[in-house]
């Protein structure tokens, strides 16, 4: 790694630059000085021995000559001339012989200011010599010089030793120091003046850019890309500037990208964390080994375990040891992004076992997997429900088709086995219908849900009993070793329902009609079991119901009769085989022909014409009856018009309405289209509706009904006498007519009583304002009866019977201008 070091630029740089001009004047100033004292000090040493080898020989002549005055003299001479401290000739012992100071002659040395050294005496140098030596901190040259004795020496003149002379610089040295000084002080303001240029220099060049660059450089740390540096010249700086300027380009350019992708991914952690509160599920992030590594979810309530416990760790340590090999099954299964595992399980909590589906993906680009959690125990019990209500009647909790056949299958399975009989029984309970409608659906329901516990009670405990549907139930008997062992059973049956039902406080009469098939020798399929246990069911039916009745051989007629019906209904509409018969009414007090009542009729391809008795309870039950209702009431009004058109009367046509049709939700928009689309006029269309409709005293009936008649539809009560025939009925809803049953009519000439009964009704009717029609008329004395009792309409065969629309039409023709002739019975009923 390159290190680094960093100072304080600008204080050390104005330091370093003066400390440099100041050591740099201080050194110059002191080589000058040291090389000036130098060359001081060698001129004065090289004087000296100059002066003193010229001293030496002026010495010698005189010493010769003994002259001392000019020994004298000459020293004082010297002295003087040469600027000497002292100038004296010593002898061996240290006396001084001659000086230039008087005073000092005769005198040993030390007792005088002279400063020789004992030892330059003691020596004893060999001449000639002459030694210098200096003392620097007195500046004092002290020169030592032998002299030679030439020629001969005056009588008693003393031998002197050597010549000593002291001489000062302190003059030249003090001078030297001044001019140093001065020197000194010069080359200082020149250093300072260098400085002074030298850190203008540094701050315009150096202190100002990398202050700029610094203040830059902070802004940059800052994240503040707002200002720029602009920079002149060449140089480092000016690189340095141009690359700061380009990084704070691109860290502005990246910062802004970093700011985006923080929002953004600011937004779209919000949005997860949004989207993980909003989700039931429990999300977890693993590794490969299972381990969790993140948690993330908007609710706590299906954690198995708090989160503290489980981050961290891997997912075997907390959770059952079941559970926890599934995932490591799948952990371990997901080899590649994109891979999905699922798996179910369960835990159990305080509340009881809750269920969880798990999906497993890896997450692309990482080694981590995520785990989505959803509880689905609500699912699961909607499953068990869904579930239950597919084998199972909603309303009774008994088994339905689906699950009866399932277990009637297995009961074949077990006969064929263990070479035993199987019975199955098919109910349907009497008058069910007539409850339904007159006390209402509630009452019908519990109706059924008691005789299901009926059926219950009485059967034994590996018996079955199942509901198909409205009134129909299924009882599966195992285990039969003959068929005398099914008559009891089936008379148990038919005996329970003898005793009255609870409901809400009123006793219900509700007796069955059972029919039993046996396997193996009626059927050997479970479907074809059923249906013989229905054909036996209806046979019991026509032997006056209550009771039970085996199947044999000879009900298959009607069973197969009955299957072929139903297969021959379906597309018979398209097909064309049904058609609408019209029956003339007769107004019998004004003899005129007043309308007709519209009759289905079907010949079908196969099986040729066929009975309303027969095919009308069929169609009833299948809810057919619905679509052949709508086929009636658009035939009717379409002939309705067609007859308006070609005899410019109001005849009116009377169409029939079963309790199924008349309560289709679309009846009423069926009929307003009808009225619209072939203009029909008010009063022209007659629906009639038997009293078993009015029994369960619904208020929307009420309320069809008065729809019915502001559209200008005329209501009639058909069948009036059979059933529960409540006067009541006849105030409380809005009818306009009353229809006599036939049956009254029948039995009027075999004595007075019905006679006196049809007589009342109409009386009673016309007393309510009501018109009367009645059905049935055969005979003359029929309708000379009926006219005396003041009988508003007749229908009969005496009058005409039913005939297809082209017939009726004929017919209209010969007596609508003419009812004389059915009165006087000039017209036949096989003419038509």
């Amino acid at each position: 790694m390159t290190k680094l070091y960093s100072i304080d630029l600008k204080l050390w740089l104005t330091l370093s630059a003066f400390l440099f001009a100041a050591l740099l004047a201080v050194g110059l100033v002191q080589v000058h000085h040291d090389t000036q004292q130098e060359s001081l000090l060698a001129i004065t040493e090289a004087t000296l021995k100059r002066d003193l080898s010229a001293l030496n020989l002026t010495m010698q002549h005189h010493l010769a000559q003994n002259d001392q005055e000019e020994i004298r003299n000459t020293l004082v001479a010297y002295q003087q001339g040469q600027q000497y401290d002292h100038l004296a000739l010593v002898d061996e012992n240290g006396i001084v012989l001659y000086s230039s100071n008087t005073s000092h002659e005769g005198r040993h040395h030390n007792d005088t200011p002279l400063k020789l050294k004992p030892e330059a005496i003691s020596q004893r140098l060999s001449p000639p010599y002459i030694m210098v030596e200096y003392n620097k901190h007195k500046h004092l040259y002290q020169a030592y010089s032998t002299y030679e004795q030439q020629g001969a020496v005056a009588p008693n003149s003393p031998l002197p030793a050597l010549i000593y002379a002291e001489y000062s610089i302190a003059v030249q040295a003090q001078q030297l120091l001044e001019y140093t000084r001065m020197k000194t002080l010069s080359i200082l303001a020149i250093a300072a003046l260098l400085t002074a240029l030298v850190l203008y220099f540094t701050r315009l060049f150096i202190h100002r850019p990398v202050s700029q660059l610094v203040a830059l450089s902070e802004r940059l740390s800052s994240f503040d890309f707002s200002e720029t540096l602009e920079t002149h010249g060449a140089g480092e700086f000016k690189h340095l500037a141009d690359n700061l300027n380009r990084m704070a380009n691109s860290l502005q350019v990246g910062w802004q990208q970093t700011l985006q992708a923080e929002a953004d991914a600011s937004r779209k952690t919000a949005i997860l964390e949004g989207i993980f509160s909003a989700l039931p599920d429990l999300f977890f992030i693993i590794d490969k080994q299972g381990t969790i590594l993140e948690y993330h979810s908007g609710q706590t309530d299906d954690l198995y375990v708090p989160e503290a416990q489980f981050l961290g760790r891997k997912i075997e340590e907390f959770l059952p040891a079941q559970t926890s090999r599934h995932f490591t099954r799948a952990i371990q299964s997901i080899e590649q992004p994109g891979q999905l595992m699922q798996l179910e399980y369960s835990l159990p909590f305080e509340d009881g076992n809750r269920h969880f589906e798990a999906r497993l993906s890896a997450l692309p680009g990482t080694e981590s997997l995520v785990i989505a959690v959803r509880n689905i125990t609500d699912k699961k019990r909607q499953e068990e429900i869904i579930l239950h209500h597919a084998f199972y009647d909603t309303l009774t909790d008994l088994p339905n088709r689906f699950l009866v056949l399932d277990r009637l299958q297995q009961l074949i399975h077990d006969a064929k086995r263990d070479k035993s009989l199987v019975g199955v029984g098919f109910i349907d309970l009497d008058d069910f219908k007539k409850v339904n409608d007159s006390m209402g659906h509630e009452v019908g329901d519990k109706v059924l849900i008691h005789s299901a516990k009926r059926l219950l009670s009485a059967l034994r405990e590996k018996d079955t009993v199942a509901r198909l549907g409205g009134d129909e139930f299924i009882i599966l008997l195992g285990d039969l070793k003959s068929n005398a062992d099914i008559h009891p059973i089936a008379s148990k049956l038919v005996k329970l329902f003898h005793a009255p039902f609870d409901i809400d406080g009123r006793a219900f009469n509700i007796s069955l009609s059972l029919g039993i098939a046996l396997f193996p020798q009626d059927a050997d399929t479970p479907n074809d079991l059923l249906r013989k246990a229905d054909s036996a069911m209806y046979n019991a039916k026509q032997q006056g119901r209550n009771t039970y009745c085996l199947f044999t051989e000879s009900m298959s007629n009607t069973l197969q009769r009955r299957l072929m019906l139903e297969e021959s209904m379906q597309g018979s509409l398209e097909r064309g085989e049904f058609e609408v018969y019209y029956q003339p009414q007769l107004d019998l007090q004004a003899r005129k022909v007043v309308g007709a009542e519209a009759l289905l009729r079907w010949h079908s391809d196969k099986l040729g014409p066929i009975s309303p008795a027969e095919f009308i309870p069929l169609a009833e039950q299948n809810g057919f009856i619905i679509d052949l209702g709508k086929f009636v009431l658009n035939s009717a009004a379409k002939a309705l018009q067609r007859i308006h058109t070609q005899f410019n009367a109001s005849l009116r046509l009377a169409v029939n309405l079963s309790p199924r049709q008349f309560n289709d939700p679309e009846l009423l928009s069926h009929v307003e289209h009808l009225i619209e689309h072939c203009a029909l006029q008010p009063g022209t269309l007659e629906l009639e509706i038997t009293e078993g409709l009015l029994l369960s005293g619904d208020s929307s009936i009420r309320a069809t009904l008065d729809k019915l008649q502001q559209l200008g539809i005329l209501i009639s009560m058909d069948d009036f006498g059979t059933g529960y025939s409540s006067l009541n009925y006849l105030r409380q809803y809005p009818f306009d007519v009353l229809k006599i049953d036939q049956s009254f009519i029948a039995d009027m000439h075999t004595g007075n009583e019905s006679a006196y009964l049809v007589k009342n009704i109409i009386t009673m009717a016309h007393g309510m304002g009501l018109k009367v029609i009645a059905e049935g008329i055969e005979d003359h004395e029929q309708l000379t009866r009926l006219v005396e009792f003041k009988c508003n309409i007749g229908q009969g065969y005496l009058i005409g019977q039913p005939m297809p629309e082209a017939a009726f039409q004929d017919w209209l023709e010969h007596n609508f201008t003419r009812p004389e002739n059915i009165m006087n019975k000039s017209l036949s009923i096989q003419d038509y």
